[in-house]
């Protein structure tokens, strides 16, 4: 067993442990986690793992009026704007220009946000970065069931701080389609909305596209299929890796 095999076993063997004594995690994990002194030198990933928060792994610099998470600094308005670059786009984009703009908006901020998560050092330990983040990732996680499950672990967690804690709603994934897709429930971007012919979620697409694209270091082209304001049960967006796009 090569050293990657070994760290990614070792890994996935402590996230499924903790899994099953969730007791031991809020009897004990949890207020190290959060304790003075130690959790500003806890990654974020792994006081996540041992049952903290996005709300107390949060950084609030009261000086600097910032709000951020792991070094990636956030505003609290975001819900709202993009409500509004929907409703403000519509008025100067014809239908495609808009969907397009907030698309590549959504790429573009991801890519930006997972970017800064890698490379500041505070989100998760420079060993762990390249078994999550490199060029074969996709390949990987359809052709070896222990680095599948291992990469669905950290993704439900990273999705559980971002998203469901970040109130954008709650994330599912299914690598083992083609093409692989990404649930969303509960989708804020449909929400704030209303009732659509046609799905409404371009922004949060993008945000797929980017992290994917950012992770992978590939071009990873995203579509929603299925919309909640649609009336769809929940947004359902598939993704598509350059290379297959030409095939």
């Amino acid at each position: 067993m090569d050293r990657k095999s070994l760290q990614i076993r070792v890994l996935l063997g402590a996230f499924e442990f903790l899994e099953k004594h969730p007791l031991l995690v809020k009897a004990f994990l949890k207020p190290a986690a959060n304790a003075p002194f130690i959790s500003s030198k806890l990654m974020v990933l792994f006081r996540a793992y041992m049952g903290a928060t996005a709300f107390e792994i949060h950084d609030v610099d009261m000086s600097r009026g910032r709000i951020g998470i792991g070094g990636v600094e956030e505003i609290m308005a975001g819900a709202k704007i993009v409500e509004l670059l929907h409703h403000t786009l519509d008025e100067w984009l014809s239908p495609g220009d808009k969907k397009q703009t907030l698309y590549e908006m959504g790429i573009k901020l991801c890519s930006w946000e997972v970017t800064q998560a890698l490379e500041g050092g505070r989100w998760a330990p420079a060993v762990l970065v390249p078994l999550i983040a490199h060029a074969e990732i996709f390949d990987e996680i359809r052709t070896d069931p222990v680095m599948g499950r291992f990469f669905s672990k950290t993704m439900d967690m990273m999705s559980r701080l971002i998203t469901d804690e970040g109130g954008w709603g709650h994330l599912e994934f299914d690598f083992d389609k083609d093409p692989m897709t990404v649930t969303l429930h509960h989708s804020q971007e449909a929400a704030w909305l209303g009732t659509s012919s046609e799905p409404v979620c371009h922004f949060y697409a993008g945000i797929v596209a980017g992290y994917a694209s950012t992770i992978s270091g590939e071009t990873v082209h995203v579509t929603e299929r299925e919309c909640a304001a649609c009336g769809a049960p929940a947004c359902v967006f598939e993704l598509k890796r350059a290379e297959k796009l030409k095939s």
